[in-house]
């Protein structure tokens, strides 16, 4: 819960000392994002079910069963739904999660564009990323050492 109390009431000026390094509309828009979705209150379960609808992207260009994820994605919206309309929500809250689908692929863009910038800028740094992070972002490829080409 405090969490989502610090996403509700933070404003990125309230961090003037942290280096955002060009930064400051990714940052913005993430917190945006986070203000927004906190408004609608989501339950655990809610909150659960959609994230995993959206990491279950089907449009991912790496994928080889894109179908398969679409499926899988589909039942968890539904799953989603009944959660949904298992609290009797009298609004539409799943059409306004789903809204918000377009600013978060903005914001992954904006974001691997920040972090392709960072890898140039910081190479040594970007190379020590955990593999996680750079499997999330299908950038295993992308960081190579630049010294080798």
């Amino acid at each position: 819960w405090g969490c989502r109390w610090a996403v509700q009431s933070c404003d990125v000026p309230l961090f003037p000392a942290v280096p955002t390094s060009g930064c400051d509309d990714l940052i913005g828009a993430v917190f945006e994002l986070g203000r927004t979705l906190c408004r609608l209150q989501l339950s655990d379960e809610e909150l659960a079910l959609f994230t995993a609808a959206v990491l279950l992207s089907p449009d991912r260009p790496w994928l080889t069963e894109s179908k398969k994820v679409q499926k899988l994605q589909d039942k968890i919206y539904v799953a989603l739904q009944h959660e949904i309309q298992k609290k009797h929500s009298t609004e539409d809250k799943l059409s306004k999660m789903v809204s918000k689908l377009p600013l978060m692929k903005t914001i992954c863009n904006l974001h691997l564009d920040k972090l392709e910038f960072f890898r140039l800028l910081h190479p040594e740094t970007a190379m020590n990323f955990p593999p996680l992070y750079k499997e999330v972002f299908n950038s295993e490829l992308q960081y190579s050492d630049p010294r080798e080409s």
